[in-house]
């Protein structure tokens, strides 16, 4: 599938992309913003989700809406171990089991098993909650599995996460936004790109077996700037590693030895609307600013990039070239997004592919 043009690939469509992210995983919450006892609501891929840490721990990801009156789950409160709907009481476990309607003297089992949420896997890493839709295999036969990052797991490395940033925009303008360096001196003229250039030399670009793609650039700092960069700002080699469908890492090696490495998952929320999950981990004895000042910087990055992201339109990047939106490219400032649109439409294509026989 690999080798087959764009050209001859079937037209995908947005219900053809939400049949395949439902098979992966998507983060739905900060870990740190779910303690036990917690109850959050989010959408993801417009379905409205209760995520839920019980008393004791365990996780717990369900339809927000009551069997019963579709009351909101994540509205909410624990009693006796249970989750509890506010509307009518009715109490549910950790696996979704319905355990208690209190307007019937005596619920029969065949009463509760009609009552169970419909509840969805689970999982916590990278100080994330993560939720899988669909169970269901990926059209090559894989399970959808989180990439290693190893660094983000490593005692001897800063690792912190950053406030989520909703964007009402899809998550593909943002992926295109994170990738992209050419607008780091119009966009980030007064923070990141003090003394960029817009103009990206050395790029080089490769494609993996997994379907994902690596570029390896330098951070294109001016020579000479009539303002001295940070050491955020400062020249630096940059490795962008992306894997599919959304999850991206920028690894940052500087002149003096010092690393870090940030990652970006756009989480869907709906077709135009999506919120950044980020975090960043910092080498041992980084000479620099220190942890909370990086957030603090990022977080004003990342802002501006929402601004941008929400100027663009149409609000999402369109799935198939021929409706518009992709603009007139450029080489090499627009390889690297053409790069991840081309990737993406053979996962696509290869996952409806395999469905189809």
């Amino acid at each position: 599938m690999l080798h087959q043009s764009l050209s001859t690939m079937r037209e995908l469509t947005e219900d053809t992309l939400i049949t395949a992210l439902r098979r992966t995983w998507q983060p739905v919450a900060n870990a740190a913003d779910l303690p036990a006892g917690k109850i959050l609501s989010y959408e993801l891929l417009e379905t409205r989700l209760v995520v839920a840490r019980f008393p004791d721990g365990c996780l717990l990801a369900a339809d927000a809406s009551c069997p019963h009156k579709g009351g909101d789950l994540s509205a909410g409160c624990f009693r006796g171990g249970n989750l509890m709907c506010p509307y009518h009481g009715w109490e549910f476990s950790v696996k979704g089991e319905c355990q208690s309607i209190p307007s019937l003297l005596e619920a029969t089992p065949e009463k509760l098993e009609l009552s169970h949420l419909r509840s969805y896997p689970i999982q916590e890493r990278y100080g994330l909650i993560w939720v899988k839709l669909d169970d269901a295999l990926l059209g090559d036969g894989t399970a959808h599995e989180l990439p290693s990052v190893p660094e983000f797991e490593d005692s001897r490395w800063t690792y912190m996460m950053g406030p989520p940033m909703a964007f009402a925009a899809g998550w593909r303008r943002e992926v295109e936004n994170y990738l992209d360096m050419t607008h780091f001196a119009f966009a980030h003229a007064s923070s990141l790109g003090v003394c960029a250039d817009p103009r990206i030399r050395d790029m080089k670009i490769s494609l993996h077996s997994d379907g994902g793609y690596q570029m390896d650039a330098p951070f294109p700092a001016l020579e000479s700037s009539h303002e001295m960069p940070g050491k955020l700002q400062s020249a630096h080699h940059r490795c962008q590693r992306s894997w599919l469908p959304n999850f991206t890492t920028i690894r940052q090696s500087f002149t003096d030895g010092d690393e870090r490495v940030l990652v970006h998952i756009p989480s869907p929320n709906t077709r135009e609307s999506c919120t950044c999950f980020w975090s960043v981990a910092i080498s041992p004895g980084f000479k620099g600013p220190p942890a909370p000042q990086q957030i603090e910087f990022a977080v004003r990055v990342l802002d501006e990039d929402r601004r941008m992201c929400e100027l663009q339109s149409p609000r999402e990047v369109p799935i198939n070239p021929g409706r518009g939106g992709w603009g007139v490219l450029v080489t090499p400032g627009d390889t690297l997004a053409n790069t991840f649109q081309k990737q993406l439409r053979r996962w696509l294509t290869n996952q409806s592919a395999k469905e189809a026989e």
